[in-house]
């Protein structure tokens, strides 16, 4: 009886393993398929990435945010520019200025903000100066690299640009009025280095220390018209 037990039991066994194998291909598929859409998923994913156009961040918004005193400095200059279409050397006096002054890491918050307080009576030129410049360049004030300067230095102060332009007619010209150096540029890479070392060096003769040096590499007037025309800068 013993034996007879242990043949009967043997079958219910055998069917229960070759039923086990039955539901793997399913469960093979299911993984198969879910990884599929994985990959589908991924590459989808990684085409909208490419065609999305990354966000670039405003210029200088490394400095503070829109609600600390340089940010909101920062942002009034910049909205003071957004309508000068001027362009010299591939540069509008928004795009210069962001990029060699407020993303400019030698160029302190302390500065920003001190050039945002420089008054007309700080920049203007003295009138026998400014007799002596339009003698010798009679159309100073008419020129796209005078108005370019004036734009930037306006932006930065808030000071009229007529104004600004009436009291300093020499911005943007090349060389300084008491030498025998001074002209109209006719190249626009020297046009282009002029104006961005006119607004350096008047913020400089403004009182805002340091601002040729953080620019140029060198706070010397003279020196760092220099390197300015050799095309140099720290920018």
């Amino acid at each position: 009886m013993t034996e007879i037990r242990n043949r009967s039991a043997a079958p219910s066994v055998a069917p229960a393993r070759t039923q086990a194998p039955a539901a793997q291909p399913a469960r093979a598929n299911q993984v198969t398929e879910a990884s599929r859409a994985d990959v589908l998923n991924r590459a989808e994913l990684a085409r909208a990435r490419a065609t999305t156009a990354p966000v670039q961040a405003t210029p200088g918004s490394w400095r503070g945010g829109a609600n600390t005193e340089v940010g909101r400095a920062i942002q009034t200059m910049r909205q003071r520019l957004s309508d000068v279409n001027i362009t010299i050397k591939g540069d509008t006096p928004q795009s210069l200025f962001d990029r060699a002054i407020l993303d400019n890491k030698h160029v302190t918050n302390e500065q920003i903000l001190e050039m945002s307080r420089v008054k007309l009576d700080q920049l203007a030129t003295d009138p026998k100066t400014r007799a002596k410049v339009l003698e010798r360049v009679p159309n100073a004030r008419e020129l796209p690299v005078h108005h370019f300067t004036v734009a930037m230095l306006s932006a930065v102060t808030g000071i009229d640009r007529a104004a600004l332009s009436e009291a300093c007619p020499d911005l943007g010209l090349t060389g300084a009025p008491n030498t025998p150096l001074l002209y109209a540029a006719s190249s626009e890479k020297m046009q282009r280095s002029t104006a961005l070392h006119d607004f350096t060096d008047y913020m400089r003769g403004a009182g805002v220390k340091g601002m040729n040096k953080a620019v140029w590499g060198v706070e010397n007037r003279v020196l760092s018209a220099l390197v300015s025309a050799l095309g140099g800068g720290r920018y």
